[in-house]
């Protein structure tokens, strides 16, 4: 009896082996995920706000993510309270028609979608510089890697985050608990760079709540966050700053934030 049921299960086992599973997940609601990293720049002399608002809806599982489309998204200046209406260029991409940012005034973000209202207000955040970017020859797990150090000084007088951007969807949130007003060098280890390769590295001023939500995508997701970044694939455990006006139970994922920003580039050796 018992070499009968040992037969039996290797049997059931070697079906399963070559029978094909097909999941059938039960269909959700998409909601709506608004990617909104807004930057502002002003060290060469000339002021630029660049960024962009990205709109996509969550889809099931194994499938790719949709553009949220026909939707409005202004800009507006809570101090004088002067809309500036952003521009589409991509399907679901406002990354055109920024205004002029400023510190210590507050912002609100508004997207129409579907005839409700989704709103979030930011300040703009102060960030540090980028000072040298230098390649070295150290290495973490083999000797291919490329080793660049970065060096900066944190703001002075004031609790700050940085969250740094290295390419390929590759980020780093920095508290300075540890070196308030001093300056910092660390080094970030890139795999598989050829000599000549150009690459660019980005350091944006974000505040603790942002920070803390950035940190949480990073430790569920990994560093290296995949196609579109961290702000690309939402966790359905993770919640921004993004309000539905309209209909609070049909919340939207995502984030809005307002960023100085540097970017130094390297080419490497």
């Amino acid at each position: 009896m018992k070499n009968r049921k040992f037969l039996l299960l290797v049997f059931l086992l070697n079906i399963g082996c070559e029978d094909v599973i097909e999941l059938d997940l039960p269909p959700s609601k998409p909601q709506l995920v608004i990617d909104a990293l807004i930057g502002y720049n002003d060290t060469n002399g000339q002021s630029v706000t660049a960024g962009e608002v990205k709109l996509t809806l969550t889809t099931p599982f194994f499938e790719e993510t949709l553009p949220a489309e026909n939707a409005t998204v202004s800009l507006i200046d809570m101090a004088t309270s002067q809309s500036y209406e952003l521009v589409e260029n991509k399907p679901g991409i406002f990354d055109s028609g920024f205004p002029k940012l400023e510190f210590n005034r507050e912002y609100m973000l508004q997207i129409s979608f579907e005839g409700e209202i989704y709103t979030a207000t930011e300040q703009l955040v102060k960030s540090t510089i980028i000072e040298k970017l230098e390649q070295d020859h150290g290495f973490l797990f083999n000797e291919d890697e490329t080793e660049v150090k970065v060096t900066f000084t944190d703001l002075p007088g004031e609790r700050n985050h940085y969250l740094f951007a290295f390419g390929w969807n590759n980020y780093l949130v920095v508290d300075d608990q540890f070196f308030q007003d001093e300056q910092l060098t660390f080094s970030y280890f890139y795999e598989k760079l050829k000599p000549g390769k150009k690459i660019s590295i980005s350091v944006f001023g974000i505040n603790k709540v942002f920070s803390n939500y950035i940190e949480k995508l990073l430790a569920q997701s990994g560093e290296d966050m995949g196609n579109g970044g961290p702000f690309a694939i939402p966790n359905a455990t993770i919640r921004g700053n993004i309000v539905n006006k309209t209909n609070p139970g049909n919340f939207a994922f995502g984030y809005f934030a307002l960023s100085e920003f540097d970017t130094q580039p390297l080419t490497i050796r």
